[in-house]
């Protein structure tokens, strides 16, 4: 045991070295007035739930143990401080530093619920930021699998979905609220609701609304208040379904991958290996909430072109429009905060597909209307705002980043 790392509902935790796994480890001690057989058992259930989640943005725990009548868990130790502190230290982040945090909590949560797991106690002191400014989201332990869930008050007031307050069932537009007075602090510096004790939230948040955001930052981008205020609405049905659509909704730049191959490309060299990188690469793209769409082209030996001359006459003819040697054949739209961490994408794509890459901005223009009632005109409720989120599998012949996804 090296030192206590902090004190909460659920107990006290420590730093720790772990003598089998030779790193250090963080501690949660249940207090010995804690420990009867459901809290035992609650506690047991913690370990259950935060196994099933394994994500970068998400705290790993190790196991449960018992020493001297004392039950602990423990979990990956994150070298770092939470959220909260960090805005009390520095105050309102910068824009491309709130905007990385919030779409990597984005990407936490949604692993979560992709595992039927909600969080339920979503707050900026269960968000730890490490020294290279990586995300962890925090304690599970008011976690409860979805339609399981039996102590529905369970968590922080101040954080809490209005159905939450009042009893009723919680689900996952409930942490999508939670995750809305998140962003709020995130980007203004400032919680949404403030009070000296649980009773001052609960009845200020009955009695008030929160602070217009443009009262607290004037240069706020309107996207971000846009999505902050959709996460906020009182109805869960008006929120958006999931932490991605969140994140996707998030004011950034979008980048084409495009993957390049010479026209007497041979797929027969491909082997399980580069399939298999290829993969994980989606999957590393979904993960983070980055990946817009993808696609595959057939071969430049199969295209018919159309070039314009001066007198507006068309020539059709077949093959390639270039007399280029190599062609595109396949591409990713992400998103990025910036051309370098596009580039960073594309680095990953080269290596995954053995070809070049191109990356550059991309730009395509659709018309997103006011959000109704949870729906959105223009995509029938299915996902706000407007984003491509399915591809369609591509034949093997197909030389293309999805092949065999």
């Amino acid at each position: 045991m090296i030192s206590m790392l902090g004190r909460g509902g659920m107990g006290e935790v420590f730093r720790a070295h772990d003598l089998t796994l030779g790193q250090p480890v963080a501690l949660k001690f249940l207090p010995e007035s804690m420990i009867d057989k459901s809290t035992l058992e609650r506690f047991r259930n913690e370990v259950r739930i935060a196994r099933r989640i394994s994500h970068p943005n998400v705290c790993r725990v190790y196991d449960i143990g018992e020493t001297d009548n004392q039950v602990f868990l423990s979990m990956e130790y994150v070298d770092g401080e939470d959220l909260s502190l960090l805005l009390r230290r520095i105050g309102r982040l910068t824009r491309d530093k709130a905007l990385a945090i919030a779409r990597k909590i984005c990407a936490g949560l949604a692993a979560a619920h992709d595992k039927g797991v909600l969080h339920r106690d979503l707050k900026p002191s269960n968000i730890m930021i490490d020294a290279r400014g990586e995300v962890r989201i925090m304690d599970f332990g008011l976690a409860g699998l979805a339609r399981e869930i039996e102590d529905v008050r369970s968590g922080t007031p101040a954080y809490m979905a209005p159905e939450q307050l009042v009893g009723k069932e919680v689900t996952a537009r409930s942490d999508i609220y939670a995750l809305g007075l998140v962003l709020y602090e995130l980007f203004t510096g400032k919680p949404a609701f403030e009070g000296n004790t649980n009773d001052e939230i609960v009845r200020v948040r009955r009695e008030s609304t929160p602070h217009r955001i443009s009262n607290l930052v004037r240069e706020l981008d309107p996207a971000v208040k846009m999505v902050i205020l959709r996460c906020l609405e009182e109805e869960p049905e008006n929120r958006p379904s999931s932490a991605l659509i969140v994140s996707a909704a998030l004011p950034g730049g979008e980048y084409l991958i495009a993957i390049y191959r010479p026209d007497n490309y041979d797929p027969s060299v491909e082997t399980e290996a580069m399939h298999h990188d290829i993969d994980l690469l989606n999957d590393e793209m979904v993960t983070a909430g980055v990946r817009m769409f993808v696609g595959g082209l057939s071969s430049a030996s199969n295209a018919r072109s159309l070039r314009i001359h001066s007198d507006g006459t068309l020539l059709v003819s077949d093959g390639p429009y270039t007399e280029a040697k190599e062609h595109v054949v396949g591409f990713w739209v992400v998103k990025a905060a910036d051309l370098n961490e596009a580039f960073a994408w594309g680095r990953k794509a080269a290596v995954a597909c053995r070809a070049s890459v191109e990356v550059r901005p991309f730009y395509y223009s659709v018309e997103v209307r006011p959000f109704t009632g949870g729906r959105s005109e223009e995509s029938s409720g299915t996902v706000w705002p407007a984003t491509i989120t399915e591809h369609r599998r591509l034949e093997s012949e197909h030389n293309s980043p999805t092949k065999g996804k």
